[in-house]
């Protein structure tokens, strides 16, 4: 017993070769749900945006136990993850990121546009998939089969090869081009930047800073000291050249 499984071109990505554009096959030999039967053809779950079955939306936990027609749809963006949904009844409070170390530069060029983004080369699969769970983070990541997690709800499949162009697609996908606030995180730690007064810092700054610089910020983690320099003005012309940059500080 057999049904036949249609994947949206949207997820042509995962699939091989020989499969996209075609109508596939499953052998119902055994009781699967149909997050097990996306996945076991190359689909990550956290990559779906609908299912149907014989015309009847289910969700992932459905198990068919007759022949009929499934149909896979990908995400449509923007992907708004703060909505319920018959795949996600259990939306996000707020848009909060983990990123793994396939895309920790990602990470960082998120957290200096403000996103809450945890990132750390030392993360294991298993934290990152305890993490998104236990903190409600959207996992970013190239490694398809990380997010074959149960426990990831949320997440995104990283395409793109450059982290510039893997930070436009974050920003694309998830509609979140109004809710930047660049320089306002400590891109060591991920947490927000409080503004100090130069005299309570001046020990700590070179002489030209000293000179040239007056408005200060500190992260009250690592006590790492930030200001407006040269630096900043960089990425501020690069990220505004991808119209990532809201003008929101």
């Amino acid at each position: 017993m057999n049904i036949s499984v249609t994947f949206d071109p949207a997820l042509d990505f995962f699939l091989a070769d020989r499969h996209k554009g075609n109508e596939l096959d499953y052998a119902l030999i055994r009781s699967a749900s149909v997050k097990d039967i996306i996945e076991s053809m190359g689909v990550p779950h956290t990559e779906v945006g609908g299912i149907r079955f014989n015309g009847q939306n289910i969700d992932f936990s459905f198990i068919p136990h007759t022949p009929g027609n499934m149909t896979v749809h990908g995400i449509d963006p923007p992907f708004d993850v703060r909505s319920p949904s018959l795949l996600r009844p259990e939306p996000l409070g707020r848009i909060r990121f983990i990123a793994d170390v396939n895309v920790l530069k990602l990470g960082r060029l998120l957290i200096l546009l403000g996103f809450d983004v945890a990132c750390s080369s030392s993360f294991t699969d298993e934290q990152i998939a305890d993490l998104s769970e236990s903190e409600s983070r959207i996992v970013l990541t190239r490694d398809t089969l990380l997010l074959k997690r149960k426990k990831i709800v949320f997440a995104r499949r990283i395409r793109s090869n450059l982290p510039y162009d893997q930070v436009q697609e974050v920003v694309d996908f998830f509609g979140l081009h109004d809710r930047t606030a660049f320089f306002s995180r400590c891109t060591r730690c991920n947490q927000p930047l409080v503004k100090v007064a130069k005299t309570d810092i001046l020990h700590l700054l070179e002489p030209k800073t000293k000179k040239y610089f007056f408005d200060f910020f500190q992260c009250p983690q690592c006590l790492n000291i930030f200001w407006k320099g040269s630096h900043y003005d960089a990425m501020i012309e690069t990220f505004t050249s991808l119209g990532l940059f809201s003008g929101k500080e």
